[in-house]
């Protein structure tokens, strides 16, 4: 069964990992992405502390799985136009049926971008994005090659050239895989590509392209997506994150691949030395 028929089929192979791009699917009309359907997910990911996300409320975010989080996500949810909302759902594809449209969109997209999706990257993920009208998402990267998929409301993101040094410097990344931070300068505002999404639409974001997303006037609902390559691994920004606050000036991760290896392995050893001496510690 195809769920999306995804269109322009050229720009998923000519564009693919190099630039983003808008597309079209129909998605939108799929019923498991009904306000009814993807209200029961929002209330099995409330009642299990197995699930994952993040949810803001009001602004503030609140700590997933705690009773606070229990007794407001749901009616958040229920009345997100007025809730001033953004709610995450990772992993759907756990939950029967979801997995199939993933598994589908993962074979359809392998086609269309001429890459083995299954052998290139890991497991993909499948997330849903929740927000109440005019929330902003700040600038920030990700580690996957990822398709955003518009399923209801609007809303409009502005993706940067993570391929341009003079936007995006391997310090950049470094830190922000290490402490989670990464700035937005002003006099790269210019420089961000538009795209308007409306049901129906999406765009393609490569990984460490920086976006960030504005809610339009309605609750909206995106699905994310995500294929992280299975050579990507965020510890080796952090490895050379470290090096650097020693003085030193690491060669950035994917230039060499023996210096990567040693790398990783004086990390795993650092791990288990500080991994031994909390242990006798308690001892």
């Amino acid at each position: 069964m195809t769920y999306t028929y995804f269109q322009p089929e050229k720009e998923f192979s000519d564009c693919f990992r190099r630039k983003p791009f808008l597309f079209s699917h129909n998605l939108d009309t799929n019923d498991l992405f009904s306000t009814q359907s993807v209200e029961k997910l929002a209330e099995i990911w409330s009642r299990d502390n197995t699930k994952s996300g993040f949810f803001y409320l009001d602004r503030k975010f609140r700590e997933w799985g705690s009773e606070d989080h229990k007794a407001s996500l749901v009616e958040a949810f229920r009345h997100s136009d007025l809730s001033r909302m953004r709610m995450k759902l990772s992993f759907i594809h756990t939950q029967p049926k979801y997995d199939k449209v993933l598994e589908t969109m993962t074979q359809e997209l392998s086609e269309l971008t001429h890459v083995d999706l299954g052998k290139e990257y890991r497991a993909p993920m499948e997330t849903l994005f929740l927000t109440s009208p005019n929330e902003f998402t700040p600038y920030h990267i990700d580690s996957e090659d990822s398709f955003l998929l518009q399923i209801q409301g609007t809303k409009t993101i502005y993706i940067f050239d993570g391929s341009d040094k003079e936007i995006l410097k391997d310090l950049d990344i470094e830190k922000y895989w290490a402490q989670n931070e990464i700035a937005f300068r002003e006099e790269i505002r210019s420089r961000g590509v538009r795209f308007d999404m409306e049901p129906g639409t999406g765009v393609h974001i490569p990984m460490h392209f920086p976006h960030m997303v504005e809610s339009g006037p309605t609750s909206s609902m995106s699905l994310s997506i995500g294929y992280e390559s299975i050579a990507f691994d965020r510890d080796l920004f952090r490895v050379n994150h470290q090096l650097r606050k020693l003085g030193l000036n690491p060669t950035p991760p994917g230039k060499s691949k023996v210096i990567d290896n040693t790398k990783m392995a004086v990390f795993a050893g650092a791990k288990t030395i500080t991994k031994t001496l909390k242990g006798l510690q308690h001892k």
